[in-house]
């Protein structure tokens, strides 16, 4: 009579076993769940303002939009448009945005800008773009070049000098003889040469064009020119818009925290 009791006991407990393992793995259904919610993969959310389950279960919306009313509302203002970056999102102008030119992660060349969502040419009226076999692209004035004298590659010989883009010994009336610290004399232009602005050896950044002798800035009229590190000698200049550059909002290097990620107006704004 024992050994009944306890075979039935045990009867009833797998019975209340099994009833218990059939609710958790059902995973609450959406009769457990509240009127406004429904179950997904076993949590009950309300998809009319869940970033994970908008509208429907699995629906996410991105780091730039915002559940509302069962709908993923983008936060970008007029004229920006959301783009996933890793983990997170952007808002960026497509139309003036080198790292997403046209369309999202279109990147342009070190060399190039995007103007209108487009990459253009960023070598001067005086110089042509050059793709070496090994390194970055870089612009050369193949009229004073004497490792590019008349097209990129062609190399004047060890006394001689570009001049008008063709290897000789002797310069053109506006041109100076420069010697570089390793190597062979050369002819340049130092009223419009990057290499030797003014005076021999005096080096425009990359961002800056040689222009009466001088280094002009070569950023759009809505762009900045900005340094990285604050300026340290670590980083290449870059062209930067402080409306809507999340990392230099309003100024070179003012990056939105987080409370504040987006740049709107050349001012951090919070998603909500």
């Amino acid at each position: 009579m024992r050994w009944r009791f306890q075979l039935a006991s045990i009867g009833s407990l797998a019975v209340v076993i099994a009833l218990a393992c059939a609710q958790a793995c059902d995973g609450g259904s959406s009769a457990s769940c509240g009127a406004t919610q429904t179950s997904c993969s076993g949590v009950c959310v309300n998809t009319k303002n869940d970033q994970n389950n908008c509208g429907a279960c699995g629906k996410a919306c991105d780091p730039t939009s915002l559940c509302s009313n069962g709908v993923c509302a983008s936060l970008c203002t007029q004229g920006q448009q959301a783009c996933a970056l890793g983990d997170g999102g952007i808002c960026t102008n497509l139309q003036t945005d080198n790292q997403h030119c046209g369309t999202c992660d279109t990147l342009c060349a070190p060399l190039q800008a995007c103007v209108s969502g487009k990459c253009q040419g960023g070598c001067p009226p005086n110089e042509i773009g050059c793709q070496p076999d090994s390194g970055a692209p870089y612009c050369a004035n193949d009229k004073s070049d004497n490792a590019n004298c008349g097209a990129c590659g062609v190399a004047c010989g060890p006394e001689q000098v570009c001049a008008g883009g063709t290897c000789s010994s002797s310069c053109l009336g506006n041109q100076t003889i420069c010697t570089p610290d390793a190597g062979a004399y050369y002819c340049a232009s130092t009223q419009t040469d990057n290499a030797n602005c003014g005076t021999c050896g005096n080096t425009c950044d990359p961002l800056q064009v040689c222009a009466g002798g001088k280094c002009g800035n070569t950023c759009l009229s809505t762009q900045i020119e900005c340094f990285p590190d604050a300026g340290a000698d670590g980083g290449v200049p870059y062209c930067a818009d402080p409306k809507s550059d999340n990392a230099n909002c309003g100024s070179c290097g003012n990056v939105c925290p987080s409370a504040q990620p987006l740049c709107s107006g050349g001012v951090c704004t919070s998603l909500g």
